[in-house]
C-alpha cells in the first residue's frame, strides 16, 4: 500500500506542472468566448476525459512502441527528465504556452466554431509531448516486467493520471471563477512558484535515468 501511495504521489507531483490544468485555464476562457456555459462544460468533460485516455494509452502501450524501435527506457526517463526542466524553465520566465503558429490555428478554428476539446486543447497544451514523455518516464520506473509489483505501479501511476483528469475537468468547468479570484497576474506567479520544484523532479529523473543508463553498461559495478 505504502508502495502504490508512493508512486501514485509521485506521478501527480510529475505530470501535474507539465500538465498544468490551472495555467491553461486563461486559455480556454478565451477559447469558449461566447459560446453557452452548458457547452463550455461539455468542452471541460472532453477535454479531461482525451488527457487521462491519452496519457493511460502512453502509460500502458509506450513502452512497447519503445522496445519495437529500440529505444530503451533509461534514455526515455532522460528525455523526460529533459522535458520536465525546459517546463519547468518556461514556467519560471512566464513564456506562453503556444507559439504564434498555434495562436494562428486557435483564432481560425474559433472563427469556424470548431470542437477545440482536443486541438488544441488535449495536444499540444495539456497532454502534448511533455506529458506524454513525463508518462513514458514514470512507465520505466514502474517496471519492465509482468509482475504484480510493476501492475500495482501502473495502476498507482493510472489514478494518479484520473485524479489529474479530474483537476482538470474541475478547473476548467469553474474557470470564470479561478480566473477571477486568481486573476492573471496570480496565474503567473503560481506558474513561477512551481517552477523550481519542477526543475528539481526533472534534474531527478535525468539523474536516474543516467544511472540506469550506467548500469546497463557495467558502469557501475563495484
Amino acid at each position: 500500500m505504502r508502495i502504490f501511495f508512493d508512486f501514485m504521489v509521485g506521478g501527480i507531483a510529475a505530470l501535474f506542472p507539465v500538465v498544468d490544468p490551472i495555467g491553461s485555464v486563461p486559455m480556454f476562457l478565451v477559447f469558449t468566448t461566447g459560446i453557452p456555459a452548458s457547452l463550455r462544460n461539455r468542452y471541460a468533460l472532453r477535454i479531461a476525459r482525451n488527457v487521462v485516455v491519452l496519457l493511460i494509452s502512453s502509460l500502458l502501450v509506450g513502452g512497447s512502441v519503445l522496445r519495437f524501435f529500440g529505444v530503451s527506457l533509461a534514455v526515455v526517463r532522460i528525455a523526460g527528465g529533459i522535458v520536465v526542466f525546459h517546463a519547468a524553465w518556461r514556467a519560471m520566465n512566464s513564456d506562453p504556452k503556444l507559439n504564434e503558429v498555434d495562436n494562428q490555428d486557435v483564432a481560425q478554428r474559433l472563427d469556424e466554431h470548431k470542437d477545440i476539446s482536443f486541438m488544441p486543447m488535449t495536444i499540444p497544451l495539456l497532454g502534448g509531448p511533455g506529458a506524454i514523455a513525463v508518462t513514458l518516464g514514470l512507465a520505466a520506473q514502474a517496471g519492465g516486467d509482468l509482475s504484480v509489483s510493476t501492475a500495482i505501479n501502473l495502476l498507482a501511476i493510472a489514478t494518479a493520471i484520473a485524479l489529474i483528469g479530474l483537476v482538470i475537468y474541475l478547473a476548467l468547468r469553474s474557470s470564470t471563477l479561478l480566473l477571477k479570484v486568481l486573476g492573471a497576474s496570480g496565474i503567473q506567479a503560481m506558474s513561477r512558484l512551481l517552477g523550481l520544484f519542477v526543475m528539481a523532479i526533472g534534474v531527478q529523473l535525468i539523474l536516474n535515468g543516467l544511472a540506469d543508463w550506467l548500469d546497463s553498461l557495467n558502469l557501475l559495478a563495484p
